[in-house]
């Protein structure tokens, strides 16, 4: 299933997500998951949950945007230090709204893996 979602990432990039919503055939999306042995709700499911990718399955096309960001939702920072937490916050308040909100929906669109990697590059860069 990871290489079936890595697939559907990557055509809704080349198509200008996440920045504008972007429309994939409904029938050619189930065949594909069909032939791979999966279910397409499931994998929606699955970009809804983890990507946070949200879906509007129509008869023709199946309609991807950005999940709405609710003021609740948080993603794990485990491994951060208070020093770690400290220094982020220190830098976000230095950051305009517009810049700030732009790096949490980019940070809240990234899976568990690009989250951790990027913590790992921020601490070898010692901004954390």
């Amino acid at each position: 299933m990871k290489d079936f979602i890595l697939q559907i990432k990557k055509n809704l990039e080349l198509n200008g997500f996440p920045e504008k919503k972007v429309s994939l055939p409904t029938e050619k999306m189930y065949e594909l998951a069909d032939n791979k042995g999966l279910s397409l709700n499931k994998v929606l499911e699955s970009l809804k949950k983890t990507d946070n990718i949200d879906y509007e399955v129509g008869s023709e096309k199946i309609i991807f945007s950005v999940k709405p960001i609710d003021s609740n939702q948080h993603f794990n920072m485990d491994g951060m230090t208070p020093d770690m937490m400290k220094k982020a916050q220190e830098m976000m308040g230095k950051m305009d709204p517009a810049e700030l909100e732009r790096m949490k929906n980019q940070i809240l669109n990234m899976s568990d893996e690009e989250r951790e990697k990027m913590l790992e590059e921020a601490k070898k860069m010692g901004m954390l």
